[in-house]
């Protein structure tokens, strides 16, 4: 772990230092784009270039879908299952995407915002410049996926699952990762320094790398003391 000081934590002006993250954002539809009255999917088809608002997409479930640059707002999402699918610029804003699935697929510069997450799945996923800001949920699932040029701001993700994943350079801004796992996972560069990160679970050796305060590095000190039974 590479371990802040507490002088090290505040700049001059006495805000919150964070490691940077350069993120691609998506290139989405022009402003005057009209949305889509209804959108339909099906398996193996490529679908781009429109806005979603307000309508269900609530329980469907398709495989080898190529979505690209679309604002997909208000939307229900839940328990929508994407499977071995491809999303490319891409904006979810304020959409419920509770318990979808988006499992073995590719993420490339997509923007969640102001999201529904519990139960979400995005397993064995290869994520690209990934913004998830101000999303709120828990038991998420990030389980084997590779994620490069991320960020978490803001975020409720208690108990969320990153074992296995690679994490490098990602950065964890005010977010609540209580219980969350990390076993396995390669976190070198991952800045955890404004994050809650009490009694999350992992190996000592899994943080090798990360970056985290003085303060976290105590309190991880006694966590992992009493899980060895010491006092």
């Amino acid at each position: 772990m590479t371990i802040d000081s507490g002088k090290s934590k505040t700049n001059s002006k006495g805000s919150n230092i964070i490691a940077k993250v350069a993120i691609k954002p998506p290139a989405l539809p022009l402003q005057a784009t009209a949305p889509l009255s209804r959108l339909e999917l099906e398996d193996d088809t490529e679908y781009g270039d429109f806005v979603l608002t307000g309508q269900s997409l609530v329980g469907q479930s398709y495989e080898r879908v190529i979505i690209e640059r679309v604002l997909f707002k208000l939307v229900r999402c839940s328990a929508l299952n994407l499977a071995k699918s491809k999303l490319v610029d891409i904006r979810f804003e304020t959409c419920d995407l509770s318990n979808s699935e988006f499992q073995d697929g590719k993420l490339n510069r997509v923007e969640m915002a102001d999201c529904k997450i519990t139960g979400l799945h995005i397993t064995d996923a290869d994520i690209g410049d990934l913004l998830m800001q101000s999303c709120m949920g828990e038991l998420v699932q990030f389980h084997g996926s590779v994620f490069k040029r991320v960020m978490f701001h803001g975020c409720q993700l208690r108990g969320a699952d990153f074992r296995y994943c690679n994490l490098e350079g990602a950065v964890f801004k005010d977010c609540d990762l209580q219980e969350a796992e990390f076993y396995e996972a390669k976190l070198t560069g991952a800045d955890f320094r404004s994050s809650n990160i009490l009694g999350i679970k992992a190996h000592p050796p899994d943080l090798k790398g990360a970056i985290i305060d003085s303060d976290q590095a105590a309190l991880l000190g006694r966590h992992f003391a009493s899980l060895l039974g010491m006092e």
